[in-house]
């Protein structure tokens, strides 16, 4: 069976997870700290549990490269940023920034997904 039978309902599966972990931080981390350090610190959790999840688990890499690894942590900058910036456009426009961060789960999940099938974890 290839390894790409199921991959979206893994990434579903390990995202719905890897989501409740670190958003639970974001959330806790909004609440107390500026919106840079709240993102920065869930996108760091998200960094090490996510590179081995779905390398591992999702897209079934028998082994994990470094050049994988830097093109994941290029990744986790991206959606840090992309996070940071929504965020604070959001709340710019009144919207209250859990609220704002929970917008943008979906967004960025997509983003996630096609760039870890498409550059991260992609067969060389």
């Amino acid at each position: 069976m290839p390894a790409s039978t199921g991959r979206k309902r893994r990434f579903l599966a390990y995202g719905v997870f890897n989501l409740l972990l670190t958003n639970l931080l974001l959330q806790g981390l909004l609440l107390v700290v500026a919106t840079g350090l709240a993102t920065l610190c869930s996108q760091l959790l998200n960094l090490g549990l996510g590179f081995v999840l779905y390398g591992k688990r999702v897209f079934r890499v028998p082994r994990l490269r470094k050049r994988s690894a830097f093109s994941y942590a290029l990744l986790a900058l991206l959606l840090w940023w992309a996070n940071w910036a929504g965020i604070s456009a959001l709340a710019a426009q009144g919207v209250q920034r859990n609220l704002a961060a929970l917008l943008l789960v979906p967004l960025l999940a997509v983003i996630s997904y096609m760039i870890q099938k498409l550059l991260v974890f992609r067969p060389f």
